[in-house]
């Protein structure tokens, strides 16, 4: 190499630190330390660990055939982590998803501003990145609100995240149970993720936005994927949320009534785009009229309640509680 080049491993630790910022996670744990020395120590600086978006946490097989079977560990807990037990090599009978978790946080020193949390988590994950990260800024949570333990605990940890301004919530449901009434049983790994079906899983969201009104004042932007957001989430909303500039839905079920509440009482609001959403038709009459009034509202593909109760043969609720608790897969019986 010419003298007049600078080598990479001589550029100034503040600098490679930005730049490994932008690496991912991936990189981060499984490329960049093994480069050479200088880059293992820039890798180590907080700066490169602000944001935090872990990978699918994936655990393979949910399923099995037989009762014998429930036991069985897993042999898969996605893409990244099976290359990531390889390359450390770890044990992957004594893998943990909150270990994981909590040396990726830790490398963050309580600096990390953004957090994606992984995929089938666990409550003492959450709990722990709620008091090590206290500068978050925007957060996703991508599992349902109903069926893991972890979810049911979000409304009591979320107010810790004063600075909170983003919030993504929901997007697995669908990916974690849309073939489990089939007779099968979920492993024991899965299950010991599971929260019991109690009356108050089915609030978690009113809490969460109650929650987030009353302890982070700068929170403006909210984007749910696969929620069902009723009228008491939309007065909640409403009488919490009084600041909030952006609500983006993805495939929820809403009605009509919950949309209109949310839009006429955030006085503050700039847009409510809603895309796939069940529950009102993009060109109902009143929802069409407030959108010209206001130019607040977005629709996109939203279709009536009958219309998908029509398709799938069976009543929204109803069609909810299947997806969310099918206690067929939990028991192995007919439910």
């Amino acid at each position: 190499m010419s003298e007049g080049r600078r080598r990479w491993e001589e550029m100034n630790m503040d600098c490679l630190a930005y730049a490994f910022s932008k690496a991912g996670m991936e990189s981060l744990l499984l490329a960049v330390p093994f480069v050479c020395k200088s880059w293992h120590k820039a890798a180590l600086n907080p700066k490169c660990w602000t944001c935090l978006e872990f990978p699918d946490h994936r655990p393979y097989p949910v399923f099995v055939n037989t009762v014998e079977e429930i036991d069985t560990p897993p042999r898969s807990f996605g893409t990244f982590y099976d290359k990531f037990i390889h390359v450390y090599r770890i044990d992957k009978s004594r893998f943990s998803i909150t270990a994981f978790v909590k040396m990726v946080v830790d490398k963050s020193k309580g600096k990390a501003t953004e957090l994606e949390l992984p995929m089938c988590g666990t409550e003492a994950a959450l709990r722990y990145v709620a008091d090590a990260c206290p500068l978050l800024r925007a957060l996703t949570f991508v599992d349902d609100l109903v069926i893991f333990k972890h979810s049911q605990i979000l409304p009591e940890v979320i107010g810790k995240w004063k600075f909170l301004e983003k919030f993504f919530l929901g997007g697995s449901l669908i990916l974690t149970v849309e073939h489990v009434n089939d007779g099968r049983y979920f492993c024991k790994y899965f299950q010991e993720l599971l929260a019991p079906e109690t009356p108050s899983c089915y609030n978690v969201l009113e809490r969460i936005i109650v929650q987030i009104g009353t302890h982070c004042k700068q929170f403006r932007f909210l984007n749910l994927i696969l929620i069902h957001l009723l009228q008491v989430e939309a007065l909640a909303i409403v009488n919490f949320l009084p600041h909030l500039r952006t609500i983006l839905a993805g495939r929820c079920i809403m009605e009509r009534d919950s949309v209109l509440t949310v839009v006429r009482g955030c006085k503050e609001l700039d847009i409510f785009y809603a895309k796939e959403c069940a529950g009102f038709a993009q060109d109902d009459e009143e929802i069409y009229k407030l959108a010209r009034q206001t130019g607040k509202i977005v629709c996109v593909g939203c279709v009536r309640r009958d219309e998908v109760e029509s398709k799938f043969g069976i009543d929204i609720p109803t069609l909810l509680r299947r997806f969310v608790f099918i206690r067929a897969g939990l028991m192995g019986h007919e439910g």
